[in-house]
């Protein structure tokens, strides 16, 4: 049977998550978040995250201690044919899931949706409580420099998604949308 890699991209609040946990439940995707690697690092090190940028920084620690390819061969080498990756934003593997045959899905949605979606969200440290500090946070996560000529690419990797999601309407309708790619793709 062939490998199915969907790798979902998008800015926080988006519905990225909420759309891996539904390809998790209705098309037996396996689902694989960076941020939870990153989260299993920083607790082993005593790192605290407190704002987005946290998150970057110590990314850059583990691409430094571990390599480049490290997160995205334990994404990859699960024993799952169909594989949810939630977050992508390194250009590098990027090109790597579309080498394997990977499809990508960007989740467009204004800045303003997407805080009031994640208003009242308890990670505080990736979804702080005002639109200003929301809005601060995700620029210093853009900023943020992972290594040698290697930063999140979000938009870039949005503008050339294989496919775009309308996600500034509800999350049924978001689902919608995410079944109507997944289906045809899991023939």
């Amino acid at each position: 049977m062939t490998k199915i890699i969907i790798s979902l991209i998008g800015y926080g609040g988006s519905g990225k998550s909420s759309s891996a946990e539904y390809l998790k439940e209705n098309f037996n995707f396996s689902t694989f978040t960076f941020s939870n690697v990153i989260r299993e690092y920083a607790k082993e090190q005593n790192i605290v995250l407190r704002k987005r940028a946290d998150f970057a920084n110590t990314l850059a620690e583990i691409i430094k201690e571990y390599g480049l390819d490290y997160m995205l061969t334990i994404a990859l080498n699960t024993k799952s044919n169909r594989i949810c990756i939630d977050d992508l934003k390194l250009l590098p593997y990027a090109e790597i899931i579309h080498k394997l045959g990977g499809k990508t899905i960007a989740f467009d949605c204004p800045a303003e949706t997407r805080f009031s979606h994640v208003r009242n969200h308890l990670d505080v440290a990736k979804y702080p409580t005002t639109l200003r500090d929301f809005l601060k946070n995700e620029h210093e996560d853009d900023a943020a420099i992972l290594g040698k000529n290697l930063k999140f690419e979000t938009t870039l990797l949005m503008k050339e998604a294989d496919y775009h999601i309308d996600a500034s309407k509800t999350l049924e309708d978001t689902f919608n949308q995410l079944e109507n790619i997944v289906r045809p793709l899991c023939k």
